[in-house]
């Protein structure tokens, strides 16, 4: 099989796209199949495959103009195309040279662009259904003809398949592959090690979050509740984004800078290391369609509590293998944190029902259901 993968970032990129194409890739080449990935960036990776770029400096519509071209020209000897971003050009590329189509959507790109950019107040399922500024109706009948056009789509979770088939894609053309987590291999600096660094003594009590710093992750409620626990609960803030320097003044505001860390953007081992010296990870997410940080917690055996919103259910079991409380409630958000930080039996209980999770969600159950769906396209194209 020859498979084209089409991505927006790639190693040496950081992020969980990034990583899972990567290791897609690899495996795909121990599997004996040849695989080209065309991606964004400027700075050549080290891979053993080749790897065609189009640089982020270019304007857009000359960006788009180049990964057409790309496209075409590295992409038409592939049996299946396996789009995982850049969806608009590899569409009508894909198209132009009859290729069959196989999408993963992580995401309503629609909706977060328009949070971003303050287009829109509405939760995500609101969205879906809410007339919204004629700028936003134009990303959301992108994606949608986007989606349509492929053979078959891949989600992280049912709820993301429920979104899906909303913008109009049959159901049996909708796959849920769930997400797998990479185990760590490098040897990771003792918890004291990390919290001598950090500046943190050995009797803090630390709960970290992680992710792009925007409106949904609710990372200001966090810094909101921190002045209602004791001076020994500290935060570790791992991401950046357009909301940093609000969060960085209201952690001003509430003069609790010397119990945050911002810690901008680290490698996967460096958060992994701050994950280990933490108490517990906090996701107070208003949407997430499979969390992979909450998977990473999981494994590292760290206790997870997030919002009981969108797929975040389907991973976390309240009480089982870690906690849940309702997407905007302060209150109950404390409640469970307290909860979890005084209490070390329930702490042990978590870790050990994650452990079970864990199990489920293997690279090698990932592989062989993802290949699965690419040779069945790629048989019907030969």
């Amino acid at each position: 099989m020859n498979v084209c993968l089409i991505t927006g970032i790639f190693p040496p990129d950081i992020g969980g796209p990034a990583s899972y194409v990567s290791r897609l890739a690899r495996a795909l080449q121990g599997e004996s199949h040849k695989v080209v990935v065309v991606t964004l960036g400027d700075h050549p990776p080290d891979a053993p495959f080749p790897v065609w770029q189009v640089s982020r400096k270019l304007p857009l519509p000359l960006r788009i103009l180049k990964l057409f071209c790309v496209l075409v020209q590295k992409g038409w000897s592939a049996d299946v195309w396996y789009i995982n971003g850049l969806e608009l050009p590899a569409v009508l590329a894909g198209k132009l040279l009859r290729k069959a189509l196989v999408m993963k959507v992580v995401g309503d790109y629609a909706w977060e662009r328009a949070m971003n950019t303050g287009l829109t107040s509405d939760a995500i399922d609101k969205f879906q259904h809410t007339r919204q500024a004629w700028k936003v109706e134009l990303h959301k009948a992108l994606r949608t003809c986007c989606a349509r056009q492929a053979e078959t789509v891949i989600t992280p979770s049912q709820y993301l398949k429920t979104l899906v088939c909303g913008w109009g894609v049959p159901d049996e053309r909708v796959h849920v592959i769930y997400n797998a987590v990479e185990p760590c291999s490098a040897e990771l600096p003792s918890k004291t090690e990390i919290r001598n660094q950090l500046g943190f003594s050995a009797d803090d009590l630390v709960l970290m979050t992680t992710g792009r710093l925007v409106a949904w992750k609710g990372i200001d409620q966090l810094l909101q509740l921190l002045p209602h626990f004791g001076d020994a609960v500290k935060l570790l803030i791992v991401g950046d984004g357009p909301e940093k320097n609000r969060l960085t003044a209201l952690a001003h505001d509430l003069k609790i800078t010397q119990r945050v860390r911002f810690l901008g953007q680290v490698s996967r081992e460096q958060g992994f290391a701050y994950m280990k010296a933490s108490e517990a990870f906090v996701l107070n997410s208003a949407y997430e369609g499979f969390s992979h940080v909450l998977l990473e917690a999981m494994m590292l055996g760290v206790p997870v509590l997030t919002t009981s919103v969108c797929g975040n259910p389907e991973l976390v079991t309240h009480q089982e293998n870690g906690l849940l409380f309702p997407q905007g409630d302060l209150a109950a958000m404390k409640e469970q944190i307290t909860s979890v930080l005084s209490d070390s039996a329930l702490r042990e209980r978590l870790t050990r029902g994650a452990s079970c999770m864990i199990l489920q969600t293997s690279w090698e159950r990932l592989l062989r259901e993802t290949l699965n769906v690419l040779c069945r396209f790629s048989r019907s194209t030969l």
